[in-house]
């Protein structure tokens, strides 16, 4: 048996079985940086998805946006984009 660069992958699977040894193992691939972006941009999509404002909440934020004063008081309860309600303490 001689040894040709043409036929290396060859060669090692021979030796390799001659010799008893196992099958290399091939590490997991790892995601590129685009593919984890892609997976990122999309769960973070699912996540505002799931967390959007309901109308009566934005109506009520932009009512209090444009009247002076109202939503600034101490004591005052504002909604966060979530839907939470805040009280302003200071």
């Amino acid at each position: 048996m001689s040894i040709e660069r043409g036929n290396a992958g060859e060669h090692t699977a021979f030796w390799r079985r001659v010799l008893n040894k196992p099958e290399p193992v091939t590490a997991e691939r790892k995601p590129t940086q685009a593919e984890r972006f892609a997976a990122w941009s999309a769960q973070n999509r699912q996540n505002e998805a799931k967390a959007t404002q309901t109308r009566a909440v934005a109506e009520q934020t932009r009512r209090e946006l444009h009247t002076p004063g109202a939503a600034y008081k101490v004591g005052a309860e504002r909604f966060a984009m979530d839907g939470t309600r805040w009280k302003r303490v200071a």
